[in-house]
């Protein structure tokens, strides 16, 4: 099999909102980057057929126990996918861990001028749901949003989970397109099989792709492959601690008839409630599955309400995801355990029980709800803070660094992008002052 060698100061793995990040930045600091990425480049995002050749195993892939995880495997990860919520850090990871991302965040929001969207944008659907709920005594509001309003088209009929064509939803692909403009390369296709350590340090990867072997030789190594894929990583390379435990973010959605237009009709999770999450850890905001995945789903557990696909356009739905307790693990061939506690599901029900009201009370017929199956969202805490990184992001091996949700020591009960982004900038600035002094 044909080697290809390439030389970097750095090689960062993986283009999600971690990777894209920190490579972004140490380009533009004038360090030579590579960054690697396991899926394509999929020029083409935004609907079902396109969908299905950028989510990791056309989208079914599952847990030991069954359940659902969906994440992308292109440039830019599963920031393709998102819903484009702009959630802040919980105050426990700095009161906790002391970990202060504050300057890293509010730099991101003003640089990317992140706020609520106009309510003519949120759409009706969601402006009821906000309406309803707040009637009913629960603190409803209007998130912050990844989203540009000006080119947000908000009839896309609830699409914006499978990319958006339109380039209103920010993604990881914009810091890619910024890392490149700095100097930066990436390489896609390229599957990294394990980190190269010699005595004790990381002095770079090896990986496989359609061409043949990929060795990289680098200063510094950042894994930042997801809370799915960096795990498998560091375990094929020695670090046994990862992959041990994991939050999944679990969530379920609640959906019902109204008669008029539906969360459908404007973008995914522009309102909710965090209301529950310091005491509960429980996140309501409006959601409903784009129409083929919506028929998936209700085949799965709710097969005779097949019916009501015809009234897709006019349903409301509100998602319940909540912070799950650490359980399972991930194995170096990427096999995937996560059992659900007593406490995890009890949250759940809670949680779709406080839905079940507040889509009655914004119209939608008793008889017509509908609970959808669980599933996890977003993995992390597979090479989580104290137990396989430092305070500095850093495994005990040295140079090889993480930056990604596996860093994050306990699930954040809350979208995570912002939170990752600022997990990213802090660790870039952390190796410019110290990783390459030699070259300063």
């Amino acid at each position: 099999m044909k080697t290809v060698r390439h030389k970097a100061d750095a090689v960062v793995v993986g283009s999600g909102p971690g990777g894209a990040t920190v490579a972004r930045a140490l380009a533009r600091a004038g360090r030579r980057v590579l960054l690697l990425e396991k899926g394509r480049h999929h020029a083409r995002v935004g609907n079902h057929l396109s969908a299905l050749s950028y989510t990791d195993r056309m989208g079914l892939r599952f847990t030991e126990e069954g359940l659902n995880i969906v994440r992308a495997l292109t440039t830019g990860g599963s920031t393709i996918l998102y819903c484009g919520a702009a959630t802040e850090p919980p105050p426990w990871l700095q009161a906790k861990y002391g970990i202060d991302l504050e300057p890293h965040v509010r730099e991101t929001i003003n640089e990317l001028g992140l706020h609520p969207l106009p309510d003519e944008v949120v759409g009706q659907g969601a402006m009821r749901i906000l309406e309803a709920a707040n009637d009913l005594g629960h603190r409803f509001e209007k998130l912050r949003k990844f989203i540009d309003p000006d080119r947000c088209r908000i009839r896309c009929g609830g699409t914006c989970m499978l990319g958006c064509p339109h380039g209103a939803k920010w993604t990881a692909r914009d810091y890619v397109a910024d890392m490149v403009a700095a100097g930066g390369k990436i390489i896609n296709g390229a599957d990294v099989r394990r980190v190269i350590i010699q005595d004790g340090a990381a002095t770079g990867v090896l990986a496989l792709t359609p061409r043949g072997r990929l060795e990289v030789e680098a200063e510094v190594v950042v894994v930042a492959a997801g809370g799915l894929g960096t795990p498998t990583i560091l375990r094929r390379s020695g670090l046994d601690e990862a992959g041990v435990g994991m939050f999944l973010d679990p969530l379920v959605m609640v959906t019902g008839v109204s008669r008029h237009a539906g969360t459908s009709s404007g973008p995914p999770m522009s309102v909710g409630t965090y209301e529950f999450m310091e005491d509960e850890g429980i996140l309501l905001s409006n959601l409903i599955d784009p129409w083929g995945l919506w028929l998936i789903m209700v085949a799965r557990k709710n097969p005779a309400r097949l019916g009501q696909f015809l009234s897709y356009r006019r349903q409301l739905g509100l998602m319940v995801k909540i912070g799950d307790e650490l359980a399972g693990y991930v194995t170096p061939d990427g096999r995937v355990s996560k059992p659900l506690t007593r406490q995890d599901h009890d949250r759940l029900d809670r949680g779709a029980a406080v839905a079940r009201r507040i889509l009655i009370r914004a119209g939608c017929h008793p008889r017509s709800i509908i609970v959808g199956p669980v599933r996890g969202a977003h993995p992390g805490a597979t090479a989580r803070l104290g137990r396989v990184v430092d305070d500095n992001l850093q495994t005990r091996v040295a140079n090889l660094f993480v930056s990604d949700a596996s860093v994050l020591p306990q699930a954040l009960d809350r979208p995570m992008v912002l939170t990752i982004i600022g997990l990213a900038k802090r660790l870039a600035d952390h190796l410019l002052s110290t990783s390459f002094q030699s070259q300063v």
